[in-house]
């Protein structure tokens, strides 16, 4: 049998919300102009995103600016409105009727100039038991606000994406931190739902070394193991194997 998945950001989020790895989930709403106002005057940055999707396709980042201006940020292209309602009317051509979110934008750390986020992998090993397969850096393209590799984004290790932030013994405490975050989520997502096998979380750390959760991929990509880590590579294919989704 191959592993299950839950294809809802919104679905998974709640799940997350309700659960003792609340600290860790930035606010997020379903859209709304009323709530995109609202969470704007709060967080001042949000990020819009379809409810069903993969790759960092049609996200969208929104920032208020101090003059009471606002920046539109999707790929590379900005786009910049003095009045709301025109750039409520902006996203709205972008979402039409499709479901789509809004997320407390999280200030993360960067690297050399871009932003970057960390891919906590766990699996479900041939105990049937979560295991932390592999934790690794995504730094963004340059001029783009998502960090998917699909997207152009570049794997780095750990150590050198945190060594300009943190010392070896607290980058050893953050891991630390991180595994424990991939085990919880695992065990709450699985609970009264057979069949999850394998979760890629996509976990960002902001100013004040503070991890959040920015999605949960329940088919996380495999491949890109195969040249960075290939040691990771290795077990996550025979776990993949046991329970169906590789042959």
């Amino acid at each position: 049998m191959s592993s299950r998945r839950i294809f809802s950001k919104w679905k998974k989020t709640k799940i997350l919300q309700d659960s003792s790895l609340r600290s860790y989930i930035p606010k997020t709403s379903i859209y709304s102009a009323l709530r995109l106002k609202e969470m704007l005057n709060q967080y001042q940055m949000v990020y819009v995103k379809p409810d069903l999707g993969t790759h960092g396709k049609g996200v969208m980042r929104v920032t208020q600016r101090t003059n009471d201006s606002f920046e539109l940020r999707e790929g590379t292209s900005t786009a910049t409105f003095t009045e709301i309602d025109s750039l409520l009317a902006k996203i709205k051509t972008r979402i039409g009727k499709r479901k789509y979110l809004i997320q407390q934008g999280v200030h993360m750390l960067s690297h050399r100039g871009r932003k970057f986020d960390l891919r906590v992998f766990v699996q479900k090993n041939v105990n049937n038991k979560w295991e932390v397969m592999s934790i690794f850096g995504r730094k963004a393209a340059a001029h783009k606000i998502v960090t998917n590799v699909s997207n152009g984004g570049k794997m780095e290790s750990l150590r050198t994406l945190l060594k300009p932030h943190l010392n070896a013994n607290s980058t050893q405490q953050l891991r630390s931190e991180l595994e424990r975050i991939g085990l919880s989520v695992g065990a709450r997502l699985s609970k009264g739902r057979k069949g999850l096998k394998e979760l890629g979380l996509d976990i960002a750390i902001d100013k004040s070394m503070h991890p959040w959760i920015l999605e949960v991929n329940t088919k996380p990509a495999i491949y890109v193991y195969r040249t960075f880590n290939p040691a990771a590579y290795r077990r996550i294919v025979r776990n993949a194997k046991a329970y169906g989704r590789l042959k």
